[in-house]
């Protein structure tokens, strides 16, 4: 797995500190040598501001920089997705839709939208990686509890 980069908040808040800066982001991602057009192969462009497409100069293709990405077809601005997914990725033990619509100030459909897409893309991400030697967890338990026994810590379980 391909050790990735620290990223305070501090950081994150000067990196995307607007749309712009996180569609500047994706198409560097996604246009690593410069643009080329899905569909010609051309590597001339203009950029049509109201619509926030790449447009091929050759055959008039329009191209996005979320195309293929859980953010494809979606109203929220960028800097909102980039906000949820940075809060998701650095709480350990999870946030919740409520938070993340208290902390974007963005509705709870939209929040709960926004978790889920996440947490499914995280999800497929991680199936593609398999564990290999020892393998440590933190406070796991396995098996029942005892009947009518108490449950968690404390109980004879493995």
């Amino acid at each position: 797995m391909a050790q990735q980069e620290l990223m305070t908040l501090k950081r994150f808040q000067e990196k995307f500190h607007s749309d712009d800066a996180c569609r500047e982001h994706l198409f560097q991602i996604r246009w690593t040598n410069g643009f080329c057009c899905p569909k010609c192969e051309h590597t001339a462009f203009y950029f049509l501001e109201t619509r926030k497409l790449y447009q091929c100069t050759r055959c008039k293709h329009q191209a996005s920089v979320t195309a293929g990405t859980i953010m494809h077809k979606s109203h929220t601005p960028l800097l909102t997705w980039f906000w949820a997914i940075f809060l998701v990725a650095h709480d350990k033990r999870g946030v919740s839709a409520v938070f993340l619509s208290r902390e974007l100030e963005i509705s709870y459909p939209t929040a709960w939208l926004l978790l889920h897409k996440i947490r499914k893309a995280m999800g497929d991400r991680d199936a593609h990686y398999q564990l290999a030697g020892l393998v440590e967890l933190d406070d796991a338990f396995f098996g029942a509890p005892t009947e009518g026994g108490k449950r968690g810590r404390g109980t004879d379980q493995t």
